[in-house]
């Protein structure tokens, strides 16, 4: 079976067919999701029609940035990045325009997903991931399955309430760069690369910079351990490939905020699937949701 597979971002869009003997990763596109949602459903289907030029495709998978009701197909909330694209149900147009059976999901859960089937978290039976860069998103994996929660959008640790504000805005790649650009405007703290950077050069203003974002994403992390008790707790993002300056001290910092035992019982680590972890999620979705035949 040949499932063609999209992770649709708000700039670019990847894509892969997934099969049962491997996968072909096709060349990432350009997204035009900040002009028309509209536009990014002409584009998706301009690239079916390619990709069935060479492959028989039984199906369609698509991650996609927003909330996301999977179960009903409908992208139920967006920010600014993806205009006109709230209340699409790719499912709906896809058999439409092609007959052929679709699932969609949101980016972050698909990207938990890939990695609980296929990359770091494939020997534990509960993982909650997070993504840390422009924002923060989370999602937890019980047995396989994604917990979507009530209304479908369980994981939405980026809207957690801190004294000083939400969880994303106080602890994300983003806000770290935002707080370096207030307090030292006239240093190289442009991104999180020169950030980390100016550590290693022994900045202790860098480093003091990212002490506070490692202590505010302890505490949401031990949140998340105190209520979900995982087994793992993976962390995805440019930033969680940096172990010695980021990982190791986080973990540190999460164990003086929950009980030991809770701390000894949960493995602690980045993601290692790059960007393909929301491809490799949702056709994963898909095989579970229609059978492998």
């Amino acid at each position: 079976m040949n499932i063609l597979c999209f992770d649709i971002g708000g700039t670019e869009i990847k894509a892969m067919v997934g099969q049962e003997d491997g996968e072909v990763f096709l060349d990432n596109f350009p997204s035009r999701a900040s002009i028309d949602g509209k536009l990014v459903v002409e584009d998706i289907f301009e690239k079916i029609r390619e990709v069935q030029k060479t492959y028989k495709i039984d199906g369609i998978a698509i991650s996609t940035a927003g909330m996301v009701d999977s179960l009903a197909g409908l992208i139920t909330y967006t920010n600014d990045n993806f205009k006109n694209y709230m209340g699409l149900s790719w499912p709906k147009e896809i058999d439409k325009e092609f007959s052929l059976k679709a699932v969609v999901e949101n980016d972050v859960k698909s990207a938990a997903l890939g990695e609980y089937m296929r990359g770091a978290g494939k020997d534990y039976s509960s993982t909650f991931t997070l993504t840390v860069g422009t924002g923060i998103g989370g999602a937890l994996i019980l047995d396989g399955k994604v917990y979507r929660g009530a209304s479908g959008n369980a994981g939405e640790i980026g809207y957690m309430a801190f004294e000083s504000g939400e969880f994303e805005k106080l602890a994300s790649t983003t806000a770290l760069v935002k707080r370096a650009g207030e307090k030292y405007p006239n240093r190289p703290y442009n991104n999180g690369k020169e950030i980390f950077e100016a550590i290693k050069e022994g900045d202790q203003d860098a480093k003091d910079l990212l002490d506070q974002t490692i202590k505010t994403l302890a505490l949401g992390i031990s949140h998340i351990m105190l209520i979900a008790n995982p087994e793992a707790i993976l962390i995805g993002g440019g930033i969680s490939q940096q172990e010695d300056l980021f990982i190791k001290p986080l973990r540190e910092k999460i164990k003086s905020y929950v009980p030991e035992n809770i701390y000894k019982s949960t493995h602690i680590r980045s993601t290692n699937l790059g960007n393909k972890s929301g491809l490799y999620g949702a056709y994963h979705l898909f095989l579970d949701r229609f059978g492998e035949n």
